[in-house]
């Protein structure tokens, strides 16, 4: 039995009316007003993912291209994003996906790397349903100060996705979180917030380099 009522479209509610929310629904709803407002010239690169996409606010600016859409939420797991893809992915129609879950998978909801895994590859069949040849590329976790204790799950985790691609298969997978670890084997604190999980300014630049590089995005 579905726990979430169907979110409904912002353009089908009176002016009066008041959402029920689930713990996510208010990020949502603020990520589609934002997407409804642009217009994109061709196909975006889509970005779905939790807050590590979320609060990369100058990611326009980081890939410098305005063909970018992002739809992350705050809190996102691979369950909710099931729940929410057709009312956010439905605003645009992808060139490519790039995905970002499983770290408040593990860190939040209790899940182990298997079962966060497992949610990971639901979501992307989905997509596949949805999008049929479009490539979805999938990003590694990041490890980080604040959640450091999850260490194990996360490498194990990782390592699943990344032996979970096939040759040949539209998309792939994308370590970034390599790029930020240190010679000691731990986080660089100077790519992240004060939080200890969230990546700084610097962090998100360090990022966009990495991705760019493995997509074969081109600036501009």
């Amino acid at each position: 039995m579905n726990r979430h009522p169907p979110i409904i479209p912002a353009a089908a509610l009176p002016a009066s009316a008041e959402w029920t929310t689930t713990r996510y629904d208010d990020d949502v709803l603020a990520v589609r007003r934002q997407v409804r407002r642009r217009r994109f010239a061709g196909k975006p690169v889509v970005f779905f993912g939790s807050s590590s996409f979320r609060n990369w606010h100058r990611m326009a600016e980081d890939f410098g291209s305005l063909e970018i859409a992002n739809l992350g939420f705050g809190g996102g797991t691979a369950e909710s994003a099931l729940r929410y893809c057709d009312d956010l992915l439905d605003l645009v129609e992808p060139r490519r996906i790039v995905l970002y879950f499983g770290e408040n998978d593990i860190a939040n909801d209790g899940l182990d790397a298997h079962s966060a895994f497992a949610a990971l590859q639901r979501l992307t069949q989905r997509l596949r349903e949805k999008f049929g040849q479009v490539p979805i590329d999938r990003l590694s976790i990041k490890h980080s100060p604040g959640r450091w204790i999850y260490t194990g799950e996360f490498d194990t985790f990782n390592a699943m996705l990344e032996e979970s691609h096939t040759d040949g298969e539209p998309g792939g997978y994308v370590d970034v979180c390599s790029c930020l670890i240190g010679r000691n084997g731990r986080p660089m604190g100077r790519y992240y917030e004060a939080d200890g999980v969230h990546l700084n300014p610097l962090g998100y630049s360090l990022w966009a380099s990495v991705i760019a590089g493995s997509l074969g995005l081109v600036a501009g």
